[in-house]
């Protein structure tokens, strides 16, 4: 797509007087690049704040914790609090709280899993019992107990741990799935991503997949909600156009697309209604 016919570029002025009180911020790409902050990125989230703009750091990466995020942020000079980090492994979590609950009471409701120890722990902070599949429990009694199962990128996971949650995921219906993407960018071409490992327990088990990364809605219902926000108070920046600027057009939120990462082929029918270079050109002139 040719720059004259990109959406409309954002003015910083327009930014700042758009009465948003909250900032969903995708991360590699629009935040940092790698291991390398993105110019401009440190002063974009300070000025957030003296605007009385929450940041939210917006991520589907399900491996990490809060903690985790916010450390990493910190060190390129981002500032930024483990309480302001929602991940797709949270939303997982809250979802399989939700549909589990009723059916549960009395004791944690144990979800089989693979992933990350930021999908562990966003489990276990829901109320949940935590069990990682593995192969050498396929037949463990726990596995005819257990009441959902999640899919994490898990690089170490093997055929067997991946046949007990489709047996898992069989007998209960469904399953949850922290992202879709189907493969994982590395320097020398790409690795299966969590969608693939998903689409491998869903086609064993036939069960119903619910995704809550991005670009589903659901990921934006779930930050909204933490944060008690509104849509119209809302704005989501990033730099991927099939999944963050697609997760806020679904969700009805305001778009943003910054040109500095990943991004992508825009669908004319839901483009982004503003675009810039990269947060940089947000900053409010002095």
């Amino acid at each position: 797509m040719s720059r004259a016919s990109l959406p409309g570029e954002m003015s910083p002025e327009a930014f700042w007087h758009s009465g948003f009180k909250g900032a969903l911020l995708d991360l590699d790409g629009t935040l940092f690049r790698g291991r390398a902050v993105i110019e401009g990125a440190p002063e974009f989230v300070r000025t957030l704040r003296s605007r009385g703009i929450q940041p939210i750091f917006f991520t589907n990466n399900s491996s990490r914790t809060p903690v985790q995020v916010a450390a990493f942020l910190r060190d390129l000079g981002i500032g930024a609090h483990p309480e302001e980090v929602a991940t797709s492994a949270q939303a997982a979590a809250f979802l399989i709280r939700q549909r589990t609950s009723a059916a549960c009471q009395g004791e944690p409701p144990m979800v089989a899993f693979v992933g990350g120890p930021g999908l562990e722990e966003a489990l276990r902070d829901e109320g949940l019992e935590p069990r990682r599949a593995r192969a050498d429990e396929l037949r463990a009694e726990w596995v005819n107990r257990a009441a959902a199962v999640a899919v994490g990128l898990a690089p170490d996971a093997c055929y067997g741990d991946l046949a007990l949650l489709a047996r898992v995921a069989h007998r209960v219906g469904w399953m949850v799935l922290t992202n879709p993407d189907r493969r994982l960018p590395v320097e020398d071409g790409f690795m299966p991503g969590n969608g693939a490992l998903g689409a491998f327990v869903q086609t064993a088990s036939s069960a119903e997949v619910f995704v809550t990364g991005k670009p589903d809605p659901s990921f934006v219902d779930y930050a909204l909600h933490r944060f008690h926000l509104r849509r119209d108070e809302v704005v989501i920046v990033g730099d991927n156009v099939e999944t963050d600027v697609a997760a806020g057009r679904a969700a009805g939120l305001a778009t943003v697309w910054v040109r500095s990462g990943l991004g992508g082929e825009i669908d004319p029918a839901h483009p982004p209604e503003w675009t810039v270079d990269s947060v940089a050109s947000l900053l409010p002139h002095h």
